[in-house]
């Protein structure tokens, strides 16, 4: 009897042997049997030369990538065929020496983020701003020869922002134009008549009389974040103080009567300036480097998206976390870096000046402060009058004059300040040490009042055993007795009403979190830094934010020192870092000096301004019929913007809507200098095509947190 083969296996057997044969036939061609190891050798190496064309560059350069959000990262640029092709990390900060020939670690290279290493999409993208253009009804104005209405107010119709068309002219021509214009709102609100113009356009009397009847006052000017270029991007303020030259000839006053511009604002506008630490410490912002973040023990980020804003920076967070440093994050929402933490608390939008409160209250109740630094570091043993609720002075107590300073320098009325090189301790004025006077505390050793003058502190502090709870009266130099009560008193009352169930009431944080983290704090004193973010700084109680958080870390001796401190981490991106950008900014126009060997004259004639106001349509700040904004800081009428390498001003404004609607109506320019179309430029009225960052042509100045270059 035959076995039966069945198609399905006669196939099966056909198919076996032509693989087979397929296999002899081209295993020599496939090189099959030619590898036996393949670590030791590779049959086609073809594909590297496609890979290593990619890469290939004709020459490589060097620039600064300075974004508004100021990182300044040294980058790498490579070039081919006149192209950059590419970019990286120049991979050199570890080789940046100071004046005394420090050295910094490597560990700061690479240096660069994402966006860096897709600047090549910006720099030949669509959106990049090739020479000059001009709005179309905007030129139909210069060409008209400027009409104006009774009140002064160009005719609406040549104001279509964000919906005219868009004309390409010289950059000459543009500046031309832009001259023209400047000069011709000089003229229309100089005097008592541009004065009256103003009061018909409905501004503010003290607005209008803050232009001491010159024209040129309406004029802001501003350059963008001064680490982003202090020449180039402070170079508005130049032109600012130039003003007075217009101010000069429209008014026809001298130069010692003539009057710049204005210039806006950066710090504070960005809401980089943590307003309560001035109040607290005298200092413009306490602050801390992100590298000092490995040196402590734990990190409290509040209210900072590190991860996602500080992307050159964020590496020293994860090697923190590496070295065993314990994160927590207290955030208004799950950020990028809450996933990054050990504990995420989050909290309401807004209350947490009310969660470090109560913080301190955990560890006030339970007395787990740091006495020593209390004692030593803080004002907190000082006595505050119950009378008056003012600090009690030692003149008061022991008569007699001031006590002597050591470790600070007193300027007499007509006395000078040195150089900023010359200085080795604080100097004052002689009226602001009147105004300090000396103050009081309680030595429970003697049951007697002891003196405290502004160098007992720290190392130098006579504070050993105060009276920190409770009053007690003290007997005047005039016999008079007076009730007195300790500052740590006052505030542990105060902080008494933010029990953990409150503040979880008031925050949404846990009442369990709030004393866990408040024990944790207060275990190790010193070791904790507190990375504040700049985004609380926008809420109207954001004094109470910084006095308040500064409070826990006074308490818990986290103030001064690189494993224990508080920043707001824009601090350092400060003009101050360049002290002699007056010698730039502020040069006498009247009197240039041509001779590059010779230092400039400055004299200042542009005034600074906060561009608030301009945001809030003018307005100083008035609740009912009560003027709060001080003398000092009363806003100008808007009459033109001009700006440079910065969207804050108008593109991302806050409450944008409102300034396109509200605002931009009674401005009469806006130019922007930009190499990147933003929406600043889309509601411009000319827009100055300029050079990008890696196609500067002059050497400039600039820092970041760990160096200054050039």
């Amino acid at each position: 009897m035959k076995q039966r083969l069945e198609r399905r296996d006669f196939l099966g057997m056909l198919s076996a042997a032509g693989f087979g044969g397929l296999v002899a036939s081209t295993k020599d061609a496939w090189g099959l049997e030619a590898i036996r190891n393949p670590l030791a050798t590779y049959p086609d190496r073809g594909w590297e030369g496609v890979y290593r064309d990619l890469w290939k560059y004709d020459s490589v350069f060097t620039f600064t990538c300075a974004p508004n959000d100021t990182h300044n990262c040294i980058l790498n640029a490579y070039v081919r065929n006149g192209v950059v092709v590419r970019i990286g990390p120049s991979m050199k900060y570890g080789e940046a020496t100071d004046l005394l020939g420090n050295k910094v670690t490597h560990r700061w290279d690479p240096r660069v983020c994402q966006k860096g290493l897709a600047l090549t999409r910006r720099f030949y993208g669509d959106r990049r701003v090739m020479g000059c253009v001009i709005r179309k009804g905007f030129k139909e104005w210069h060409d008209a020869g400027f009409p104006r209405g009774s009140d002064g107010l160009p005719p609406a119709k040549y104001y279509n922002r964000g919906r005219d068309e868009w004309l390409r002219i010289t950059h000459d021509e543009g500046a031309k134009i832009a001259a023209a214009v400047l000069k011709n709102i000089a003229e229309t609100y100089s005097g008592e008549e541009g004065k009256r113009r103003l009061r018909e356009q409905h501004y503010d009397e003290v607005c209008v009389e803050a232009t001491e009847g010159a024209g040129v006052r309406t004029m802001k000017f501003r350059g963008g974040m001064p680490l982003l270029g202090i020449t180039r991007v402070f170079g508005m303020y130049r032109l600012a103080n130039s003003m007075a030259l217009l101010d000069a000839r429209v008014r026809g006053v001298g130069p010692d009567k003539a009057l710049g511009a204005k210039g806006f604002d950066n710090y504070s506008w960005h809401t980089d300036l943590p307003p309560g630490h001035p109040m607290v410490s005298g200092q413009q912002t306490v602050e801390f480097d992100l590298h000092a973040v490995e040196h402590c023990k734990t990190l409290v980020v509040w209210g900072m998206n590190w991860i996602t804003t500080k992307m050159p920076d964020a590496h020293w967070l994860t090697e923190a976390r590496l070295k065993g440093v314990k994160v927590v994050v207290i955030a208004c929402e799950y950020s990028a870096t809450s996933s990054k933490g050990d504990d995420a608390i989050i909290v309401r939008p807004g209350t947490t000046p009310a969660l470090a409160l109560g913080l301190a209250n955990v560890i006030l109740r339970e007395k787990l402060y740091d006495a020593q630094y209390v004692n030593q570091w803080t004002d907190l043993p000082v006595l505050v009058r119950m009378d008056t609720l003012k600090y009690l002075r030692a003149q008061d107590v022991f008569g007699g004059g001031l006590a002597a300073l050591e470790n600070t320098v007193v300027l007499g009325k007509n006395e000078k300040e040195p150089p900023p090189l010359q200085h080795s301790k604080t100097i004052v004025s002689e009226q602001m040490r009147m105004e300090w006077g000396d103050y009081v505390w309680w030595d429970r050793a003697t049951n007697a009042p002891k003196l405290l003058s502004r160098d007992m502190v720290g190392k130098n502090s006579n504070v050993q055993n105060p009276l920190l709870d409770d009053s007690v009266v003290v007997t005047l130099a005039d016999g008079k007795k007076v009730r007195c009560r300790p500052a740590f008193d006052l505030i542990n009352e105060y902080c008494a009403h933010f029990d953990p169930k409150t503040t979880e009431e008031i925050t949404w944080a846990p009442a369990g979190a709030v004393e866990l983290l408040a024990r944790h704090l207060a275990k190790e004193p010193g070791t904790t830094l507190f990375a504040v973010g700049m985004g609380p700084n926008q809420f109207f109680n954001s004094d109470n934010k910084d006095r308040d958080t500064m409070l826990l870390a006074a308490l818990t001796g986290n103030i001064g020192k690189i494993s224990g401190n508080i920043g707001s981490y824009a601090g350092n991106y400060r003009v101050a870092m360049f002290n002699g950008a007056p010698q730039w900014i502020n040069e006498n126009p009247f009197d240039i000096e041509l001779d590059p060997n010779k230092n400039a004259r400055p004299r200042q004639y542009w005034k600074p301004e906060s561009a608030h106001y301009y945001n809030h349509e003018d307005h100083p700040l008035r609740v009912g019929n009560k003027l709060l904004t001080g003398k000092s800081h009363i806003p100008a009428p808007t009459k033109s913007m001009w700006f440079a390498n910065a969207n804050s001003i108008l593109g991302n404004v806050k409450w944008h809507f409102n300034t396109v609607v509200n605002v931009l109506p009674r401005i009469e320019m806006v130019a922007v200098n930009e190499w990147w179309w933003s929406a600043s430029c889309e509601w411009a009225d000319i827009v100055f095509g300029v050079d990008a960052w890696f196609e500067l042509k002059h050497a400039d100045m600039t820092a970041n947190t760990m160096s200054a270059h050039s």
